[in-house]
């Protein structure tokens, strides 16, 4: 299911990836207020997400929004209010599945990330990152996510609900991404 669920994804995943701010880490041009915004755009994604899975796998960890919202209070970053998008439901485990796909499929995107942050001067007034961490634990909830894949029993109709579903969080995040002023 993996495989399926990256294949189904790929197109999707290259220009979530490409059209973000995160891209300006990995060229180490980054300022701080890109930064910030760049926290508080993927914080809007991964709370909204996060509280989607957890309501259909009460195991679900969800725990990138938290530390988001770390990093944004110690940057002085206030979140008043809820996302200013659409928002982001699942209606079943499958939905749940296909969406932590992304979510937790993140986390190898997040290391590579991590690792650029040091050269990025604009970012040095930074002592910790909670989110960018670069913490090996984090593949954790990515092995503990391809576990519970592997042992649920998908039907021919639930293997197309979390397709459809891990298209439309690369979708949602891509809207998250997409908006450059973001007044939570």
């Amino acid at each position: 299911m993996i495989q399926r669920l990256k294949e189904a994804t790929r197109e999707l995943h290259e220009q979530v990836e490409t059209q973000n701010l995160a891209m300006q880490i990995m060229d180490h041009s980054i300022d701080l207020e890109t930064y910030k915004l760049l926290l508080l755009q993927n914080y809007i994604a991964y709370q909204a997400t996060e509280n989607a899975i957890k309501q259909f796998l009460p195991e679900y960890n969800g725990k990138k929004h938290k530390q988001l919202q770390q990093d944004l209070e110690e940057l002085g970053v206030t979140i008043e209010s809820p996302s200013p998008v659409d928002p982001f439901e699942c209606h079943s485990q499958a939905e749940a599945l296909g969406a932590a796909y992304v979510v937790e499929g993140s986390a190898l995107g997040g290391m590579l990330i991590s690792k650029n942050l040091e050269k990025c001067r604009g970012l040095d007034s930074i002592e910790q990152h909670h989110f960018f961490n670069g913490n090996k634990d984090s593949l954790e909830d990515w092995n503990s996510y391809k576990i519970a894949l592997e042992q649920y029993k998908f039907s021919e109709a639930t293997e197309n609900e979390a397709l459809e579903k891990a298209k439309e969080t690369f979708r949602f995040f891509q809207e998250v991404f997409n908006r450059k002023s973001l007044q939570t």
